[in-house]
């Protein structure tokens, strides 16, 4: 079912719940107000006549209410009776109508109705020559029934006319506000995967329709965005992965054109076997890299960083050792972390592993661990040549490799860096040294602290630099 027609159906629904409501109102008052302008007029009357037959005698009595039941201005008919005890005092007027059963002795003071409900007498106790007797003042209400029976048929006929005016008109008002709608569904079917530059049209109005297509206009800026991303990636993947295939394949090639040597076997072996190696490095950081940005949410434990970074250090310090560089820890303070340890050890060995690769011999790498603010700060410093300030904003980009690597690594590992580091809902930056050297600097929200803001991330390259 469309929404046009639902919100027709409810429409139809609710006005015709009001109409049906406002119908029955109307009816109502209209009843009351006849009957009520009726009835006030016979208890006026009777109130008169029974001052009058207080006073009268018999003749005299008998002579008011004949009068009263030749009178036409309360209905086309009238019936006036006088009881008493004993009986009938005085009957004038329509005989056919039966009298409401009133006691002369309830000194019952109102209105009632004839079985029938063709009259409506007004009924007054009074005291007649002596005793209690009642005077009963009817009138003929058929007009005003007839009347109320009139505009209850006008009300069955306009109000489904009304109805289903309003419906139809509703239908059309619908069809009309979701014009919009439907025009931009269609817009949006014609863009197709190959064609994600193009963009939805602006309403002319700023109104729902213009704040929705403000936001699949910006869904399309990501999408594209993860398009060009992807095809990127996938074109440097391919890139990178065909220089060593290259290398590797020319060396067996060469290998086996001819008849080599046991040295020369095992030379060509080793210059494969290091290729591989190569190749199985960027494979492993491709997949993990393709897992991070296919995970919905990874299972997060509480994680001491502290006791990881320790461990880490305590694992590489051996190969800082063979390089003759200075590895240390300092400030290292507690900072539990919401999340995947296996995660968070791959980020903080791609640091270490990055510092040792630009570090020369005799220098040194700084390890820092603080917790400030519900943020937890991870600082990797190193003694190298630092990074050119061009290539600063690019280091955490795929496959981007500086002036000073000298065509080592793959190019991935800062960009895990940074995965990771966005995955647990924090930042990563770099930035030079003041007295050489570069830092990276990582900040995580602690265990029960909300996500890194994007406004934070300018606080974060600021402290990177001053480091």
């Amino acid at each position: 079912m469309s929404i046009r027609l639902r919100l027709t159906i409810y429409w139809a629904l609710v006005l015709g719940a009001i109409l049906l409501i406002a119908a029955a109102a109307a009816l109502k008052l209209f009843e009351r107000e006849q009957y009520g302008a009726l009835h006030a007029a016979l208890l006026e009357e009777a109130d008169t006549s029974t001052h009058e037959l207080s006073v009268a005698d018999g003749s005299r009595a008998a002579a008011l209410l004949r009068g009263l039941s030749l009178e036409r201005d309360l209905g086309p008919r009238r019936r006036v009776v006088l009881i008493t005890r004993a009986g009938v005092v005085a009957d004038f007027g329509a005989q056919n109508i039966q009298l409401p059963q009133v006691p002369v002795t309830s000194r019952f003071r109102g209105i009632r109705r004839a079985d029938n409900g063709d009259f409506s007498f007004a009924i007054k106790p009074l005291m007649f020559s002596g005793e209690p007797a009642l005077l009963m003042d009817g009138a003929d209400v058929t007009p005003i029934r007839e009347s109320i029976e009139r505009l209850r048929d006008a009300l069955l006929l306009v109000v489904p006319i009304l109805l289903i005016l309003c419906v139809a008109g509703g239908y059309l008002l619908a069809g009309r506000a979701l014009a919009p709608v439907a025009a931009l569904g269609a817009a949006l079917a014609a863009i197709q995967p190959h064609d994600l530059n193009r963009r939805l049209p602006a309403p002319e109005a700023y109104d729902e329709i213009g704040r929705l297509t403000d936001v699949i206009n910006a869904l399309l800026d990501r999408l594209e965005g993860a398009s060009v991303t992807e095809r990127r990636f996938a074109s440097d993947a391919a890139h990178e992965l065909r220089t060593p295939l290259a290398v590797l394949r020319t060396g067996l090639d060469v290998a086996l054109a001819r008849e080599r040597s046991g040295s020369e076997n095992r030379a060509a072996l080793e210059n494969a076997h290091r290729e591989v190696i190569g190749l199985c490095k960027i494979a492993e950081e491709l997949l993990m890299l393709a897992r991070l940005n296919g995970e919905v949410a990874i299972e997060r434990k509480p994680v001491d960083l502290r006791a990881l970074v320790a461990e880490v250090t305590a694992t590489v310090e051996p190969l800082a050792t063979a390089k003759n560089i200075d590895l240390r820890t300092a400030d290292m303070s507690s900072a539990i972390i919401d999340g995947s340890a296996a995660h968070l050890r791959r980020l903080v060995i791609n640091l270490i592993d990055n510092a040792l690769k630009f570090t020369p011999a005799g220098g040194r790498i700084e390890i820092g661990l603080a917790s400030i603010d519900g943020r937890a700060i991870l600082r990797v410093s190193d003694s190298g040549p630092g990074m050119d300030p061009g290539e600063l904003p690019l280091v955490f980009e795929r496959f981007f490799r500086g002036a000073h690597a000298g065509g080592e690594g793959s190019g991935l590992g800062l960009s895990l860096c940074r995965e990771i580091a966005r995955y647990h809902g924090g930042q990563i930056a770099a930035a030079n040294r003041p007295g050489g050297g570069a830092v990276f600097v990582v900040k995580l929200p602690l265990r029960g602290t909300r996500a890194l803001q994007p406004s934070e991330s300018a606080q974060l390259t600021a402290s990177a630099r001053v480091a």
